[in-house]
């Protein structure tokens, strides 16, 4: 539930956000508010907290997921994760979509695919460890979130402009 959590967590807070902003937002920047929302609840978060896990604490991560512990290699993923959370934080400052994609593309690609993996160690290895199965959902809604509002945003941009 830990991962699942800033996910729904984000979508809570930007509804909140805007339904008290309802009277000024139009429906590209409603988008664009969920989006950021997601950016910094979701991918940074799972980017920075996966910093911490697999870098400062390699050996319980490695077990809460079932999997042994490989420090050096957890070190260089979790700088992988450390890179695309500070990214996605910079996403608040830099409000530009080609930027936000560039963001969202690697580390969207790395948790499908990783999710992927979980479900293939649970078929081949019946690996049920928490931290194996609980992060397949996150790591599959997330990046649908994120790229899926990210399109979404563009459509609305341009029918924005086609009004202009």
């Amino acid at each position: 539930m830990l991962f699942l959590g800033p996910w729904l967590l984000s979508l809570l807070l930007a509804a909140s956000h805007c339904w008290l902003r309802r009277s000024t937002l139009d429906k590209a920047e409603a988008i664009s508010l969920f989006f950021r929302y997601q950016l910094v609840f979701g991918l940074a978060f799972a980017g920075i907290f996966g910093f911490l896990g697999h870098g400062l604490r390699p050996e319980q991560t490695a077990l809460r997921i079932g999997w042994p512990a490989h420090p050096q290699f957890q070190f260089e993923l979790a700088s992988f994760e450390l890179g695309f959370g500070l990214a996605a934080l910079l996403g608040l400052w830099v409000r530009n979509r080609h930027y936000w994609l560039g963001v969202c593309l690697a580390p969207s690609l790395f948790m499908v695919l990783a999710a992927v993996q979980h479900v293939r160690e649970i078929l081949a290895k019946g690996n049920l460890a928490p931290n194996n199965v609980l992060v397949i959902l996150p790591d599959l809604l997330l990046p649908a979130t994120l790229l899926g509002l990210l399109a979404w945003l563009a459509q609305a941009e341009q029918q924005k402009a086609a009004h202009r």
